[in-house]
């Protein structure tokens, strides 16, 4: 067991998506826990990365409804000018994280 845990977090960059300094926090799950995701390092890094998008500055960026997992992948979204976005970033094989951000389906 302990095997499969360290596969989990000990996959490669974990640059923007999940700080460095906040990795010792996650020792043995897979998905980023809730107090992690919900953080404020996280959430200013969500506004940042958003902002792109959104084309709003990031301090104009709600964050809400994020679901990260330790390889930097997940979904989130950014809420601004009562516009609301689905961002995504995905980690593949690269060390590179990809990010983008579309308008949200209305439910």
């Amino acid at each position: 067991m302990v095997h499969a845990a360290h596969r989990c977090y000990a996959q490669p960059a974990m640059k923007f998506a999940i700080p460095a300094a906040l990795l010792p926090l996650l020792a043995t799950a897979c998905a980023v826990p809730s107090q992690l995701a919900n953080s404020a390092t996280m959430t200013q890094a969500l506004q940042t990365i958003s902002a792109g998008h959104t084309g709003c500055m990031p301090a104009d960026n709600r964050i809400s409804s994020v679901q990260m997992q330790l390889n930097g992948s997940g979904t989130w979204n950014a809420t601004c000018q009562n516009k609301t976005y689905l961002c995504s970033a995905f980690q593949g094989v690269s060390p590179s994280v990809s990010y983008s951000c579309a308008p949200a389906v209305s439910e």
